[in-house]
């Protein structure tokens, strides 16, 4: 065998090489693409539904559906709470002041307070619903309806004690998935 037909024999062996491994290179970046368009590796994706309660407060059974949040919320704080509103503040809505309670389309998602009939006594507890009791409409504006979508936020409570009106807590912070 001459230089010529070795040259030619590695340089067409070389060409099969690439072939070979370009095809599978191909492949798997069109796979990799299909999965990142369907949104697999989105983060949203990657978080699951939590209801993180702060020190003194309860935050269970976490539920999108229909874009309608609930949590069943409690507080053992030692103090019964009067007059008591729950509000639903999406991601970068802010900290609540006392007006956010009165006007409810200041933060991300547009909710009014759930006002908590007959207060909140320290170790009970009672469900907290985001459906807007002014418009009528059972979804508020800003809450996800899609199927899998994800939300986070805080809930806050508004509340009068027997030393004090007007007073703002958080309860809990939220992840969650539209079901």
């Amino acid at each position: 065998m001459n230089n010529n037909n070795r040259r030619f024999v590695k340089a067409q062996s070389a060409m099969e090489y690439l072939m070979t491994y370009g095809w599978a290179i191909l492949i798997i970046a069109v796979v990799l693409g299909a999965l990142f368009s369907l949104g697999v590796f989105s983060s949203s994706n990657l978080l699951g539904t939590a209801c993180i309660a702060y020190s003194g407060f309860e935050c269970t059974n976490p539920l999108l559906h229909n874009g309608v949040f609930t949590a069943t919320i409690g507080q053992s704080t030692g103090t019964s709470w009067t007059s008591t509103n729950l509000i639903f503040i999406g991601s970068g809505g802010g900290t609540p002041t006392e007006a956010s309670f009165n006007a409810f389309g200041t933060n991300s998602i547009t909710c009014p307070p759930d006002t908590v009939s007959g207060g909140l006594s320290t170790g009970s507890s009672t469900t907290f619903t985001t459906y807007n009791y002014l418009t009528g409409a059972t979804t508020c504006s800003g809450m996800p309806t899609t199927l899998g979508q994800a939300e986070a936020g805080t809930i806050w409570a508004q509340y009068n004690t027997a030393s004090g009106s007007g007073l703002i807590s958080q309860v809990a912070t939220i992840n969650i998935k539209a079901t």
